[in-house]
């Protein structure tokens, strides 16, 4: 009985120990255990630590996106799930989200949004004569990722304050789009106006590599200014509407 309780009790001195090892651990040097592992996410003036940390820099694909923090949920550690609570600040896109990574390595996210300005989507639009400004809201409800593709997502985007300069100055409005998951995999949305000076009416399909998107686009009321930008947007038609048609390669966006 003696021994017994002496192993129990040393289990318990030792349980105690890795949890203050655990909860104490330098987010730094957490990092370069698992580097190697986030793919083309790097991570740069790490502080904190494991549970409640700060990055002042973080890089996805090269792209310089602010600052990061983050906090771990220690309940869920339970049933060997990981949920952490992240905030991206500082830098020219803003987001917030849940991360979970479940007991058999699903990884999905959850009540997230972000902000952009909207030139960051011009090489989707792929518009050289036209810069793109406002901003970008999304919204995130939910995602599954699957090795390297998103399933099971659906959230919206808001162009906010459209308008585009250059070759043509114009403003268009709000621009929204939905989104969700298609039964064949893919993730199929609707674009259209919210009464701006621009008409527009579209779909979009992501699939893993690639996207396509079909948009006819028209100025609401003869506006002069939309008439002009349009003639720098996609194909005309005989109708008087402009046909923007994109058919692209995901990875060419980073």
């Amino acid at each position: 009985m003696r021994l017994l309780r002496t192993l129990l009790i040393l289990v318990i001195v030792l349980l105690v120990i890795a949890g203050v090892v655990a909860a104490t651990c330098p987010a730094d040097y957490a990092y370069r255990l698992v580097a190697d592992r986030l793919g083309a996410i790097r991570l740069a003036g790490i502080s904190g630590s494991v549970w409640t940390g700060h990055a002042a820099s973080a890089r996805v694909f090269g792209q310089e996106l602010g600052a990061l923090d983050w906090h771990l949920e220690a309940a869920p550690l339970l049933s060997r799930e990981l949920m952490a609570h992240l905030a991206l600040s500082g830098g020219e896109v803003v987001a917030s989200g849940v991360v979970d990574r479940s007991a058999d390595g699903t990884l999905s996210v959850h009540d997230a949004t972000f902000r952009l300005p909207a030139r960051m989507a011009a090489p989707a639009l792929d518009i050289p004569a036209l810069e793109l400004l406002g901003d970008i809201d999304g919204k995130l409800t939910q995602a599954r990722l699957h090795g390297l593709w998103v399933d099971d997502a659906s959230g919206s985007l808001r162009w906010n304050n459209a308008a585009v300069t250059g070759a043509a100055q114009a403003q268009f409005g709000d621009i929204e789009a939905t989104f969700s998951s298609a039964p064949d995999g893919s993730i199929a949305g609707v674009v259209h106006d919210l009464g701006g000076p621009l008409q527009a009416n579209g779909t979009f399909k992501v699939s893993a590599g690639s996207f396509d998107a079909e948009a006819k686009l028209l100025a609401r009321d003869g506006n002069p200014q939309v008439i002009e930008a349009l003639r720098y947007i996609g194909e005309q038609q005989a109708d008087g509407t402009s046909l923007l048609e994109i058919h692209g390669v995901l990875f060419k966006l980073f």
